[in-house]
């Protein structure tokens, strides 16, 4: 497809960008990372890899570029969640319950995000070339000092007991979470068959288990 033939309306150029990413994202829910090419982004949107690369210089941001807009709606599926007139830690909860109903949704986003950490994780400004993976490192940044505010917020206001380091505390029990939430994605069948576990509630018992450690008056 020529580009000098594109609609040049108001408008246009974005819609063309977002269909590139939904074409790259079904290829690599698909394919995964590694096994997806320019190639097969370029076919699924029906345009040829000359105009993808008028969007994304390489493989690498285009994915990126998938991931940042996952982010975004987990960003926004959070603020949706939460009631900022609740305590520090009922808002914690509601958080960690957001990310849950985000990913148990869109199980595939979840994949996608870990195979996207297994080469970009990072937590310190980043100065790749990839224009999309520094924003990517922006959104995430946002959404951890999320969950720092709440925290001291439930230091604040009381409904939070614990005194040791807080972001100690936050790191240790943001990662168990995490971690649940990787082993629904994976094994969610497995737990079902094997273990008679069923997803929510398993998650409702870590989200139990968190309240019940940030409630205690540990030094």
């Amino acid at each position: 497809m020529d580009e000098m033939k594109f609609s040049k309306k108001p408008g246009a150029k974005e819609k063309r960008y977002e269909h590139i990413i939904d074409a790259a994202e079904k290829i690599l829910i698909q394919k995964g990372y590694d096994n997806a090419t320019f190639n097969d982004f370029a076919k699924t949107a029906n345009y040829n890899k000359r105009t993808l690369y008028l969007y994304f210089p390489d493989k690498d941001d285009l994915f990126a570029a998938v991931v940042l807009r996952i982010l975004t709606r987990l960003s926004q599926h959070v603020e949706k969640s939460i009631d900022p007139q609740q305590s520090g830690l009922n808002t914690l909860i509601e958080i960690a319950n957001a990310y849950f109903t985000f990913f148990y949704v869109n199980k595939s986003y979840y994949k996608l995000l870990w195979s996207y950490e297994d080469k970009y994780f990072v937590f310190t400004e980043s100065t790749h070339t990839s224009p999309n993976i520094n924003k990517t490192y922006h959104i995430r940044r946002k959404n951890i000092e999320l969950i720092s505010d709440t925290y001291q917020k439930g230091l604040k206001d009381g409904s939070i007991k614990v005194k040791a380091d807080p972001y100690l505390i936050i790191t240790l029990l943001w990662s168990q979470t995490l971690g649940v939430l990787q082993l629904i994605s994976r094994g969610e069948n497995m737990l079902a068959k094997n273990y008679k576990v069923a997803p929510k509630k398993l998650f409702t018992e870590q989200l139990r288990h968190l309240k019940e450690r940030l409630t205690r008056e540990i030094e």
